[in-house]
């Protein structure tokens, strides 16, 4: 899920600055790649806060009109790890779909509006088929990132959910390392298939 959120950031991101074209247009996009600089531990910090205060407006309005408490439905579910994962990781997104808008010359863009195409509609028919690849590479590199971060898994989990990253590092820190050997095995392997389907495309492509 995180990839997909992550691919669709990328390219709103993207064809924004492309249709754009201003300097400023870029803004967008250099504010979405930040959070690949911060820290794990400090990126889910920072996404907690928030999204704590949201469930509390949440709860306070629910409660208000006599609904009950829905409970936290932000910090406390899959939507807290997932977020932090498309702000974490969507600069990987943005790059590779980025590399690939480039090489779409403009005058294709000014073809499709002399055709009576709108802005949607040339993302749709126009550009998407010329950067699917791209798009594919940006989802898989970012599920390999997400797979393997621990830090904001760990802190933004919900009960009684488990990583492959979090499930090995339970175990190793409890020294089960038998216990934590087969996963960990695991882990590799479900992040060396998608770059092997990465490296199959960038040699297809040249």
């Amino acid at each position: 899920a995180a990839a997909i959120f992550a691919v669709l950031l990328a390219l709103i991101v993207n064809f924004y600055q492309r249709l754009d074209g201003r300097g400023i247009s870029t803004v967008p996009m250099r504010l979405a790649s930040l959070g690949y600089a911060v820290p794990g531990t400090v990126l889910a910090i920072g996404v907690m806060i928030p999204l704590t205060s949201a469930d509390h407006l949440v709860n306070d309005i629910a409660r208000s009109f006599d609904l009950g408490r829905p409970g936290l439905i932000f910090s406390g579910t899959m939507f807290a790890i997932i977020f932090a994962f498309v702000v974490r990781f969507a600069a990987v997104a943005i790059g590779s779909i980025e590399s690939s808008l480039v090489k779409i010359p403009p005058s294709l863009d000014m073809a499709a509006k002399t055709m009576g195409y709108a802005s949607t509609a040339m993302l749709r028919k126009v550009h998407l088929p010329l950067i699917r690849r791209g798009c594919l590479i940006a989802g898989l590199l970012v599920f390999i990132e997400s797979m393997k971060e621990l830090n904001a898994a760990i802190l933004l989990r919900p009960f009684n959910f488990e990583t492959l990253a979090t499930y090995v590092f339970n175990f190793a820190s409890d020294e089960q390392l038998e216990v934590a050997a087969l996963p960990a095995i695991l882990l590799v392997i479900v992040g060396l298939i998608p770059l092997v389907m990465v490296n199959r495309s960038l040699e297809q492509k040249h």
